[in-house]
C-alpha cells in the first residue's frame, strides 16, 4: 500500500487513477454498461473476477488519504505522522459528515458549483454532479469483504457496487485522475497492439518472401476504393510503413485527416484509431510550424 508522512496529495491522486482503471476495466470487460451510469443492467451484485482485492484496497487507501488531507488537514495521519488505515479514514470521514438519511452517503459540496464555465452550466450536468459521495458503509464493508481473500480466509470476491463506490471517489477535486489514467492506459495497449502488428507482419514478409509480396502487392485490389459515385467516402491505397508497397487500405483517417486507419492487403499490418490520431496529431503539429 502506498503510504508515508511526506506522500503529496498528488502522487496519491496519480496512485489512485493507475489502480482505480483496473477496476474500472473489471466492470468493462464483465458487462457492456457504462460503470458511471445512474441507470445501468449492470447487476450490482454481480462478484469481479479474483485478484482485483490488493489493487482496490491500494486505491481506496490513497484516496481517502487524498481525500481527507485535503479537507481536514492533518486529519489523515496520527500524532505519530503514520498515515491511517482506509477503515481508519472513513471513520474520520464518518465523524465529520452527517450521512444523508435518505442515501446514506456522506456529501462533500463541489466547492467550485458558483464558478464552474458557462459552457458546463449550460449543458445542464445533473444538479450535484461534482459533489463527492462517499458511501462509507458500503466501502467498509468492500474492506471486510476483500480483507478475506487478501489474508486467506476465503473467495474475499468483491461486488460491482464495491468498486462504483470506489470509482465515485474520483469526483472529488484532490483526485479527478481516472480519466487521464484511462487514457494513458489506452495508449500504452494501442502501441502495444500496434507493435504486435507490425511484428506479425514482418513475420509474414520473411515468411512468404519477396517474391510472393511482390506478386501479391502487384495484383491487389482495394476493397474500399475511391469513386465519386459508388463509394465517395473511399480511399486510395497508400504505401504500408512495413513492407512498403502501395498497398494499405484506408478504412477511414485519424482526427485530423491525415494518417490512415486500416490494413495492408499484403502483408497484413494493420493500424488502429488510437495510434493513427498519435501519428496524424504529430503530423499536424509539424504542418503547422511549417516544417511539414
Amino acid at each position: 500500500m502506498q503510504s508515508g508522512n511526506d506522500l503529496p496529495n498528488g502522487s496519491r491522486a496519480k496512485y489512485f487513477g493507475q489502480c482505480a482503471v483496473m477496476m474500472l476495466n473489471a466492470l468493462r470487460q464483465e458487462s457492456d454498461a457504462d460503470p458511471f451510469s445512474e441507470v445501468t443492467s449492470i447487476d450490482l451484485s454481480a462478484e469481479t473476477v479474483p485478484g482485483h482485492e490488493g489493487i482496490y484496497d491500494q486505491a481506496l487507501s490513497n484516496a481517502l488519504a487524498a481525500i481527507v488531507a485535503a479537507e481536514w488537514p492533518g486529519e489523515e495521519a496520527n500524532r505519530r505522522g503514520r498515515v491511517h488505515s482506509a477503515r481508519d479514514l472513513l471513520k474520520v470521514i464518518a465523524e465529520k459528515i452527517r450521512s444523508d438519511p435518505a442515501t446514506g452517503l456522506c456529501v462533500i459540496p463541489d466547492r467550485n458549483a458558483d464558478v464552474r464555465s458557462r459552457w458546463v452550466k449550460e449543458n445542464r450536468l445533473p444538479e450535484g454532479f461534482w459533489d463527492t459521495q462517499i458511501d462509507v458503509d458500503l466501502l467498509t464493508d468492500a474492506l471486510d469483504v476483500s480483507g478475506l481473500a487478501r489474508h486467506g480466509g476465503g473467495t474475499g470476491r468483491l461486488q460491482h457496487r464495491h468498486v462504483q463506490a470506489l470509482l465515485a471517489l474520483d469526483r472529488h477535486p484532490t483526485l479527478r485522475t481516472l480519466l487521464e489514467a484511462q487514457s494513458d492506459r489506452d495508449a500504452e495497449l494501442a502501441q502495444d497492439e500496434d507493435a504486435r502488428s507490425a511484428d506479425q507482419a514482418r513475420a509474414l514478409l520473411e515468411l512468404i518472401g519477396d517474391e510472393e509480396a511482390e506478386r501479391r502487392a502487384e495484383s491487389a485490389d482495394n476493397p474500399n476504393e475511391y469513386h465519386p459515385r459508388h463509394n465517395p467516402d473511399g480511399h486510395d491505397f497508400e504505401e504500408c510503413p512495413v513492407c512498403g508497397h502501395e498497398t494499405f487500405c484506408a478504412q477511414g483517417m485519424d482526427t485530423w485527416g491525415r494518417v490512415a486507419i486500416g490494413q495492408c492487403v499484403v502483408c497484413s499490418y494493420r493500424r488502429g484509431p488510437r495510434v493513427a490520431d498519435e501519428e496524424g496529431f504529430g503530423e499536424h503539429v509539424k504542418w503547422l510550424m511549417g516544417t511539414d
